[in-house]
């Protein structure tokens, strides 16, 4: 007997990985309701009750198939990856320092007020 791993409490399988299941699992359905359409007249006629079986059956299973596959877009399109923002193509320029205040020298002219 092979042991079962459990999984761990915090690990999910990510939507992505199963946007399909709705498809298949209306599918499985939608394939049988479709089988029984195509049943001799008779037959069906002795299960359903009523002459219009085969064509309500066949909207179901349309029906059935249609809203699995419906789903799957939906999980598809809701799981999608969006895309990293563009870099831009030149990266912005650093800003220049201030200038530093300079010392004052003493070879600068002064002027000087006449008293």
């Amino acid at each position: 007997m092979v042991p079962r791993i459990p999984r761990r409490p915090g690990r999910h399988t990510p939507l992505r990985s199963r946007w399909w299941q709705p498809g298949v699992y209306g599918s499985v359905p939608a394939v049988g309701l479709w089988i029984m359409a195509r049943l001799p007249a008779g037959l069906l006629l002795s299960l359903a009750g009523t002459p219009a079986a085969a064509t309500w059956l066949n909207h179901a299973g349309d029906t059935v198939f249609v809203s699995g596959w419906t789903a799957s877009a939906l999980l598809l399109w809701l799981a999608r990856r969006k895309p990293a923002p563009a870099a831009p193509a030149h990266p912005p320029a650093q800003p220049s320092p201030p200038p530093l205040p300079s010392a004052p020298s003493g070879s600068a002219p002064h002027r000087h007020s006449a008293g």
